[in-house]
């Protein structure tokens, strides 16, 4: 008789207790996995670009596989049982034992990014609109230009005298004294000095390089391989491709002894430290922003090497414009051409 007693009021109890978790269910799991996803698709978007950047130091096909969808369903279950003990005659007691239970089932979309409107992104120069956004953004024109620029004003990105044009651009950004704009109807980039700007070193160095008045006109840039500006005519600015930059990158990684030895990577040398290098490794490294192990090797960038990982998030921010549509993203600055 007493067992009889104490099951149904154990259980009432026990769903009672239960219940209130039950109708927390949904927001607590979605205050826990949310960012847990937010993070795994982060993470993976970064290490399948690490892995394309690496892939080009061999000469391998890159490939670009997107996570298109992911639904995820949590399912609550409760199992229970009720343990009798009875150590004396006529004496006896009652111990719930309950195991609640979530179960995540998650369903994941992958799709190969290599259709003709992927290929064309990738393969088409950087137009003038894309550089505008970023530049706007707030990234550096000398990052930008080193990354993105084969050549601006007939000065080829290939030594000394872009990276000094490059600096002296960043220089004037930096205090302020150049702002960034569009012509709209060209599309033009157009760069406006402060009053200011014409005693400064840096100015004078953009002027000698690009043979523009040193009056504080405006320069206009151009898309497209070209001289220097004179008079009205504007300087040209020719753009990489996307997978011309990952190409160009690629020549920053570090590849194992063994594979030098064979051949297996192209030959060594490519942009210079301060902007991207990509490490290799062994053993899995401990401290690394990024890392993927490709050809029975680790490839990571540096947690504390801040200039690559800068790089590598433009590379990435870039990749993400490249596959909107920038034609329709009004610039936030626009400039008159005159």
């Amino acid at each position: 008789m007493r067992l009889n007693k104490i099951l149904p009021r154990a259980a009432v109890l026990a769903c009672a207790a239960l219940l209130p978790g039950c109708a927390q269910l949904g927001p607590s799991y979605l205050a826990a996995g949310r960012p847990l996803y937010n993070e795994a698709v982060q993470e993976t978007d970064a290490q399948q670009l690490l892995l394309n950047v690496v892939r080009q130091r061999y000469n391998d096909p890159v490939l670009f596989l997107d996570v298109t969808n992911i639904t995820s369903k949590a399912t609550y279950t409760v199992s229970g049982n009720l343990r009798a003990a009875v150590p004396l005659p006529g004496t006896s007691s009652l111990t719930p034992e309950l195991g609640p239970r979530i179960e995540d089932s998650p369903l994941i979309f992958y799709t190969p990014n290599n259709g003709e409107k992927f290929v064309r992104q990738v393969l088409t120069p950087l137009d003038m609109r894309t550089l505008t956004l970023v530049l706007q953004a707030g990234w550096s024109i000398e990052r930008v230009l080193m990354l993105t620029g084969e050549s601006l004003g007939g000065i080829r990105n290939a030594g000394a005298d872009f990276r000094g044009l490059a600096s002296a651009l960043r220089d004037l950004q930096r205090t302020g004294d150049l702002t960034i704009g569009i012509d709209a109807g060209s599309p033009t980039l157009l760069l406006t000095f402060s009053p200011g700007a014409r005693d400064l070193p840096a100015y004078r160095t953009v002027c000698k390089a690009l043979r523009a008045a040193c009056g504080g006109e405006t320069i206009q840039v151009r898309h497209g391989f070209g001289g220097a500006a004179s008079g009205n005519a504007p300087a040209g600015l020719a753009t990489r491709s996307l997978y011309s930059a990952l190409y160009f990158l690629a020549d920053g990684v570090d590849v194992p002894a063994r594979d030098v030895a064979a051949a297996r990577s192209r030959a060594p040398g490519g942009p210079d430290e301060s902007l991207f290098r990509v490490r290799t490794s062994m053993a899995e490294p401990a401290d690394a922003a990024v890392k993927v192990r490709y050809r029975n090797a680790w490839f990571y960038i540096a947690d504390t090497d801040g200039d690559s990982k800068v790089t590598f998030a433009l590379l990435s921010m870039l990749l993400t414009l490249q596959s909107g549509d920038t034609a329709k993203m009004a610039p936030l600055i626009m400039l008159p051409a005159s």
